[in-house]
């Protein structure tokens, strides 16, 4: 998941304009010689081998080429439809409209480059900050919510004026090239941050040039396309892997995105982390650290204010727009223990917990780290294991045939994982390691359940949504991210190519797309049993559409029915939680609540 949110730019911005800047990691390792040929041979690349080449509207990602293009300046500018400059005031309020000058208008074409006036936008920032901090102090979370669908519906009424006001635009290759132009002549003008910029100057180890301009275009033709194809420079990917891995730091314990053009964002806070602990969530818009505003800081820099020594404290004010709050959140940092995958023994049910953190890795596959785990919680069992628990929460994805291979082990031989369908093949992908379990009379020789969250993504759902298929696990939790999109790395040009090459589409033939996978049983994360709204694939601008939702079943549905049932009568879960709710470490709520099904599976077992 490279990004979450809707690239709805022209909106955001009016409330808080995250300018700029490279992000420090990526920027110094951009090629310097990355420039115009690069940049359309990459063009040329994706357009020819992505999933559907029909399905590229060339013009608006042409388009969004240049916004991003303008976007990464030290001094970002706006690229607008003069429809949208001459009627937004009708469409937004007073204080959500972006102050500032037309510095350049191709009034044939029907649009204009905007230059934001950052001090007085500050301001208004400032002044609205303050009103929505004293507006929510007494608001009930029902009013949140009806709030943030009111915020919502406000929201898609803006961008389809957005929408509507490119419409009589014809934006072309020869526009994206005349704004480039015009940057290159006017680039000292704007090659410094604006003043009130409070961090570190992103371009100060690696001066601005036209391959940041390029490598950044590229980003933005790409994005136009689908939210999950990208160029990425290779350190920040080698990057990437590396810390899927094993690693330890001192810190709060939350994997962070973002950063430069975009908001950081919290992808997950890490499970028994001083984040987690001191109310940390996913989808946090972190505004300021230290009451330092971080708007436009690289994440690189970002991070680098929240690391600290253990047991000093930061606050981090935080935007949860999902809930319409603002808020401080004080946490004293700690010695962070990352591992790509854990295992937890349940001593007195004697149940092990496999928790998988990604599918991404750099030196040994999860399908091995998963094998030892599970020698090592058979080992403590005494070979006498009750029951499996494999946690996927906040998995976000990663390595496709790792994740095959992962399902495989808990799947009877020769099942089918996943179907793979691309432009121009299909094909059934198998696991080709041996299965864990004993699968000797078809069912599974011990009770297994996967827990799934909004952050449950991609490959973690290929194995929720294989598992359940073939009537193996009982899958419980919320409802799963929803993507169900293949992308293929290629290097090139000194960089990666990250596109989207094929669909994947669950043994039973249907696509998790947009729908995700449904848990059998909705079981919550949260003390109270609710389910806060979250930010999913349906929520990503030009997101792949959804296809064919998994069929009813009713032989699974009635079996799900027998274990609630069964639960209903039997269950201590919630005494469990309230005699443990002043605990100075929060119990992890859904997995206390998912033990009474393992043992209802034992009682009733799949027919």
């Amino acid at each position: 998941m490279t990004q979450v949110f809707r690239n709805i730019f022209p909106i955001f911005l009016i409330l808080y304009f995250s300018f700029c800047g490279s992000e420090p990691a990526q920027g110094k390792e951009i090629p310097e010689e990355f420039g115009r040929d690069n940049f359309y041979e990459i063009i040329e690349y994706c357009v020819k081998h992505y999933i559907d080449p029909q399905a590229v509207n060339v013009d608006i990602s042409y388009r969004s080429a240049a916004e991003y293009a303008l976007k990464t300046l030290p001094f970002p500018l706006v690229l607008m439809s003069q429809k949208f400059h001459d009627n937004r005031k009708e469409i937004f309020e007073a204080d959500r409209v972006v102050p500032g000058k037309i510095v350049e208008k191709n009034s044939s074409r029907g649009y204009l480059i905007f230059e934001p006036d950052y001090i007085a936008l500050e301001n208004i920032n400032k002044a609205r900050e303050k009103k929505d901090v004293e507006l929510r102090k007494n608001i009930t979370k029902s009013q949140r919510k009806k709030r943030f669908d009111e915020l919502q519906k406000q929201m898609d009424k803006e961008q389809k004026f957005v929408e509507e006001s490119w419409e009589q635009v014809s934006f072309s290759k020869k526009d994206f090239e005349y704004v480039v132009e015009w940057i290159e002549k006017n680039q000292k003008k704007y090659n410094k941050v604006p003043s009130t910029f409070t961090g570190e100057d992103p371009f100060k180890e690696s001066p601005f040039g036209m391959h940041h301009v390029y490598f950044s275009a590229a980003n933005g033709f790409l994005s136009a396309m689908d939210p999950h194809s990208s160029v990425i420079e290779n350190r920040h990917w080698k990057k990437m892997l590396t810390e899927s891995e094993d690693s330890s730091f001192e810190g709060i314990g939350a994997i962070l995105r973002g950063g430069g053009t975009e908001d950081v964002v919290v992808e997950t806070p890490l499970p028994g982390s001083p984040a987690l602990n001191s109310g940390l969530r996913a989808g946090d818009v972190i505004r300021k650290v230290d009451n330092v505003s971080i708007n436009a800081m690289p994440l690189s820099q970002v991070v680098k204010k929240i690391r600290g020594k253990k047991g000093t404290v930061v606050e981090l004010f935080v935007e949860r727009t999902i809930e319409m709050l603002s808020l401080p959140i004080r946490i004293k940092r700690d010695r962070i223990e990352i591992k790509a995958v854990s295992s937890e023994f349940l001593k007195k049910e004697k149940i092990g917990v496999i928790k998988i953190k990604s599918f991404l890795y750099n030196r040994e596959p999860p399908s091995e780290l998963i094998q030892q785990e599970y020698a090592n919680l058979m080992k403590k069992s005494g070979g006498r294991l009750q029951g499996l628990v494999l946690d996927l929460r906040n998995n976000s994805g990663g390595d496709l045939d790792d994740a095959v291979n992962t399902t495989g082990l808990f799947l009877p031989k020769n099942a089918v994982v996943v179907k793979i369908k691309g432009r121009t093949y299909e094909e059934d992908r198998y696991g080709e390691l041996p299965p864990l379990i004993d699968f000797a009379n078809k069912s599974p020789s011990i009770p297994i359940v996967v827990l799934t969250n909004a952050g449950s993504a991609s490959a973690s759902e290929i194995l929720a949504s294989a598992l359940m298929d073939h009537n193996v696990a009982l899958v419980l939790g919320d409802r799963t991210f929803g993507k169900a999109s293949v992308q293929g790395v290629q290097p090139r040009d000194g960089i990666l190519i990250k596109l989207t090459t094929a669909r994947y589409y669950a043994p039973k033939d249907y696509t998790i797309q947009v729908y995700g996978v449904v848990p059998d049983v909705s079981l919550s994360d949260e003390e109270d049993g609710g389910f806060s709204p979250h930010f999913r694939e349906e929520d990503m601008w030009k997101h792949l559409p959804k296809l064919k939702q998994r069929p009813a079943d009713p032989a699974r549905e009635k079996w799900v029915e027998k274990l609630k049932q069964f639960v209903r009568l039997n269950d201590k879960a919630e005494a469990f939680l309230k005699k443990h709710k002043k605990d100075a470490l929060k119990p992890d709520y859904m997995l206390v609540r998912s033990i009474s099904y393992i043992q209802a599976m034992k009682t009733h077992p799949f027919p």
